[in-house]
């Protein structure tokens, strides 16, 4: 399903991204939603895979790749996940 998901959501973006580069903004340096139809599975700031909850993500001002954190899900999102 993962796979699935990678084809529809990332594939496209990074060919665009392979003849047209991203030029970096400088709001992208600051905390902000990530807000994709299927969330990534991402590796997070401190290490762990992206799971249930709300996805961050900025650019390091070091090398200007992306950094990821996430807000774990509360109670009643889990809920309304299962139910």
């Amino acid at each position: 399903m993962n796979w699935c998901a990678y084809l529809i959501d990332a594939a496209p973006r990074r060919v665009f991204r392979a003849f047209f580069p991203e030029v970096p903004r400088p709001e992208d340096y600051f905390w902000s939603e990530v807000t994709s139809l299927w969330q990534p599975k991402v590796r997070l700031v401190d290490g762990t895979w992206s799971g249930n909850g709300t996805l961050w993500r900025r650019r390091r001002a070091s090398d200007g790749l992306w950094e990821y954190q996430q807000d774990p899900e509360t109670l009643e999102e889990q809920m309304d996940r299962i139910i």
